[in-house]
């Protein structure tokens, strides 16, 4: 018999929907359950930190910060021992403990050195030569310009001896950037943490990856007859940046000319990236790091740092020192072709000072270096660039600008 009752209706819940606020709420919870697991993968002690079989591991956050994006090309300086003596006291910090707070890999607590590199179109010569300290404690950077004919017998088979050619005429057992920085270090004695290197050409595209360098330039240049920066304000391009940094025709002062120019770039780019926002900043580095513009041996966490520094500076703590020294004619004992060469022939006292008082401030002072004596003090022709210093803040305001 068939069952006459009916059957029971099913109940329909019906669902609230969620407010604007719920949903916020809702979407709040779940970016941060994914941040944090993001947070804890990247933590996680996962990854192998060598080759050797240990059971060591490294978090992906340690990794990234010790990634060196830019090295390829060159290598790594060589870690070496320095016999240079670390103050034994410095505003009250006794032995040598100079905290500058930065947690960096460094030579020396308190300092930061690199050496910047500018290839000619060859890339076997460097023509922009510079050494960077950043005085992380005392709150500076001094860059010393370093021509690049100075006299450096000894660490070049050239036989003019100038540093531009230890880059490729070195030391064979050592690499292109190993050899130069090694020159310096053993004239100097100013230990060089890492370094930079990078070509005109290359140098012209990231000035327009940066969108271009405001700059007023004091004079016209013209690099070719269709090739013109005109005075006053404007916007360089790449191809007018790389017009300006190798442009040296009509200065009375030759190369120094040249070099004091680039004074004026170097402040208007340093103003240009301080006041751009960090995305872009980060945007610009990777199309540099994906377009291998630079070599370096700097890590990820050692540019964030070091940048982060630089960015709390203001224009006038940022100084722009010129090697000491002088033009000289030098013959060599042995010639083969040209009787004699155009030198930049060191001033060997002020040049000791100067690097005792800006670049290497946390080391007891240096007595003597073994700097290539072709003249005595009494003999000296001019003196007038054993002096010779200016800051961003200076350049900005047109203070300094050099006359063609």
């Amino acid at each position: 018999m068939l069952n006459s009752h009916p059957s029971p209706k099913r109940r329909t819940v019906k669902r609230r929907r969620l407010n604007l606020r719920e949903w916020l709420v809702l979407l709040a919870a779940v970016i941060a359950a994914l941040m944090l697991c993001t947070v804890m993968i990247l933590h996680m002690k996962l990854i192998p930190s060598g080759t050797d079989g240990s059971s060591v591991r490294i978090s992906l956050i340690e990794q990234l910060r010790g990634w060196q994006p830019f090295m390829e090309s060159e290598g790594a300086l060589e870690s070496k021992t320095y016999e240079m003596a670390p103050v034994t006291e410095i505003s009250g910090i006794r032995d040598g403990m100079v905290d500058d707070g930065l947690d960096l890999d460094q030579i020396q607590e308190g300092q930061f050195s690199i050496l910047i590199l500018g290839l000619d179109e060859s890339r076997s010569n460097t023509d922009v030569i510079l050494l960077v300290m950043f005085d992380l404690r005392g709150g500076a950077v001094h860059i010393l310009q370093i021509p690049r004919d100075t006299f450096v017998p000894g660490f070049t088979d050239f036989e003019a001896c100038k540093l531009n050619s230890v880059y490729a005429r070195g030391n064979p057992n050592r690499t292109p950037v190993q050899r130069t920085a090694d020159c310096l270090e053993a004239l100097f004695r100013v230990p060089i943490d890492r370094y930079i290197t990078t070509g005109c050409g290359e140098i012209a595209k990231i000035v327009d990856l940066l969108g271009g360098i405001p700059i007023t330039m004091p004079y016209p240049i013209t690099f070719e007859a269709d090739k013109i920066i005109p005075q006053g304000e404007q916007i360089l391009s790449g191809e007018q940046a790389e017009w300006l940094l190798r442009f040296r025709r009509d200065y009375t002062e030759g190369d120094i000319g040249r070099m004091k120019a680039q004074r004026i770039f170097m402040a208007a780019a340093m103003q240009k990236v301080s006041g751009m926002g960090r995305l872009r900043l980060l945007q610009v580095i990777r199309s540099v790091t994906e377009q291998r513009l630079i070599g370096s041996d700097l890590t990820v966490d050692e540019i964030a740092k070091l940048g982060d520094f630089a960015l709390t500076l203001s224009e006038a703590q940022f100084t722009v020192h010129l090697l000491p020294g002088e033009g000289y004619s030098y013959q060599p004992p042995v010639t083969h072709e040209i009787t004699s060469y155009s030198v930049w022939m060191m001033h060997k006292q002020p040049v000791i000072d100067l690097l005792n008082q800006h670049f290497r401030p946390y080391f007891e002072p240096e007595a003597d270096l073994p700097i290539a004596d072709l003249l005595t003090p009494a003999d000296y022709q001019y003196t007038g660039y054993d002096s010779d210093s200016t800051d961003f803040q200076k350049l900005g305001d047109g203070e300094t600008f050099i006359g063609k």
